[in-house]
């Protein structure tokens, strides 16, 4: 069993992800006592600077910064994060290992397709994640040994060999947690235990492991999903007080120092070094402004927001 469920998980498309949209409100969080975890679904070897292994160190370093108590990145492609049924089992996994009450996601519209098809691909798996019925661990099997059969499949035709795809490969998805001959996952590459890890302290992680050997993990649904919205210009349902945090907030970031150091590398994508708390202050100073604090992270959630007394609503009006 893990040693105590996360309260909070926020999931990103990159490694840096994180600590851009809501890295202060994590660290709020954690200071404050609760578990938070952060998920990364790729790991950034598809990225214009550094390598995998350069963002694996600074993700890390990161982590450490933000007091966070759990940290991993799954081994979805960078740059092809893609809502399908295996990456949904992925993320499934991990919601039921870590248990949190809530989920951050990205902002479902944005720039970058990783970035928005990760929100519409974390809320499919937080609410597979809560079936009672769907048993994860099987269906991942069952992708990874139908993905195994057409690939042998495929070898035997290019070596000359006649050999029929056995019908089991063939099963459509839409007929349950079947194979398909669409799958993209490599074998042993869905099932998120094979995941890498972050080497954070022993005190400062939470044990990856069933409730019991080889016991998956019961079936759960976070309480409250909501968005980060920095990365796109729309108006937040509310916004977070980092006043006291921003500046751990800004040195998590540049742990990230193969992203944000001065180089040939994306000089015309990424802004100088020099310019560039100037433009993450501006823009926590602006969602700030709209509560009457000095700095501030803006989320956005679906619900209505419920209110017991009107005396004790936040944020002057006029």
């Amino acid at each position: 069993m893990l040693t105590s469920a996360l309260d909070i998980l926020a999931i990103a498309a990159h490694r840096d992800d994180v600590e851009q949209t809501c890295g202060g409100t994590l660290l709020k969080m954690a200071e404050r006592g609760h578990r938070t975890g952060i998920l990364d679904l790729t790991r950034g070897e598809m990225g214009t600077r550094g390598t995998a292994e350069d963002r694996a160190r600074e993700a890390t370093e990161a982590a450490r910064l933000l007091q966070v108590s759990w940290r991993e990145a799954l081994d979805i492609p960078d740059g092809r994060v893609e809502n399908t049924w295996e990456n949904r089992l992925k993320v499934a996994r991990v919601i039921r290992q870590t248990r949190p009450r809530v989920v951050i996601l990205p902002y479902w519209e944005g720039r970058h397709p990783d970035h928005y098809t990760a929100s519409k691909l974390g809320f499919e798996a937080c609410f597979l994640a809560g079936l009672a019925k769907l048993d994860v661990d099987r269906a991942i099997s069952d992708e990874q040994s139908a993905f195994s059969q057409v690939a042998s499949a495929v070898a035997s035709v290019v070596a000359g060999e006649k050999q029929h795809v056995p019908s089991a490969a063939k099963t459509d998805r839409s007929r349950g947690i079947g194979g398909t001959i669409g799958s993209r996952a490599l074998p042993g590459s869905a099932d998120p235990r094979n995941a890498e890890r972050s080497s954070l302290p022993d005190s400062n992680r939470v044990a990856y492991s069933s409730s019991n050997a080889g016991e998956a993990p019961a079936p759960h649904r976070p309480f409250k999903i909501i968005y980060a919205t920095l990365y796109y210009d729309i108006r937040p349902t509310f916004v977070v007080d980092i006043s006291e945090q921003f500046e751990a907030r800004f040195e998590s970031l540049m742990a990230y120092k193969s992203q944000f150091s001065d180089q040939e590398a994306g000089k015309d994508i990424f802004p100088a070094r020099a310019e560039i708390r100037g433009r993450i202050e501006a823009m926590a100073r602006f969602y700030g402004m709209m509560a009457g604090v000095s700095y501030a992270e803006p989320f956005l959630q679906k619900e209505v927001g419920l209110v017991e007394d009107v005396t004790a609503i936040p944020v002057k009006s006029i």
